[in-house]
């Protein structure tokens, strides 16, 4: 049935799955780049990963916690910019790349999104009474 609630856990589970992109396999090079900081950002974007999958659960069960995984999952997900960007420095990667472009502010303003309906009255006060 497609409930805002129903829609909102597969679009948070959806926006979750998106930093795999981040990863050093999807970093446009053969082999995929090594390295402490690649090391790093693929360990964080599999935290997020599961986070936002375990938050996109709770939303579908009715759960009171998710809001909290949610939280934890998007902060993970912008301390997990700092080893991506020294990653891509690292490999040459230019930023002027539209790829990488998009990247970096979908995942950026993704994560404030997701604070911010956590966060701030205003916007979690518009969604929670949709649930």
């Amino acid at each position: 049935m497609f409930t805002f609630k129903n829609v909102f856990a597969v679009g948070l589970f959806l926006f979750g799955t998106t930093f795999v992109w981040m990863t050093a396999s999807f970093a446009g090079r053969t082999p995929p780049p090594t390295g402490a900081a690649w090391a790093v950002v693929n360990a964080l974007t599999l935290l997020v990963v599961v986070g936002f999958t375990v938050a996109a659960w709770g939303v579908f069960k009715g759960a009171s916690w998710w809001e909290t995984v949610a939280l934890a999952s998007a902060v993970v997900g912008l301390v997990s910019m700092i080893p991506y960007l020294v990653g891509l420095t690292q490999i040459d990667a230019t930023f002027a790349d539209l790829g990488i472009e998009i990247n970096l502010w979908m995942h950026i303003l993704g994560s404030l999104i997701v604070v911010g309906l956590v966060l701030l009255p205003s916007m979690h006060d518009w969604m929670a009474p949709r649930f």
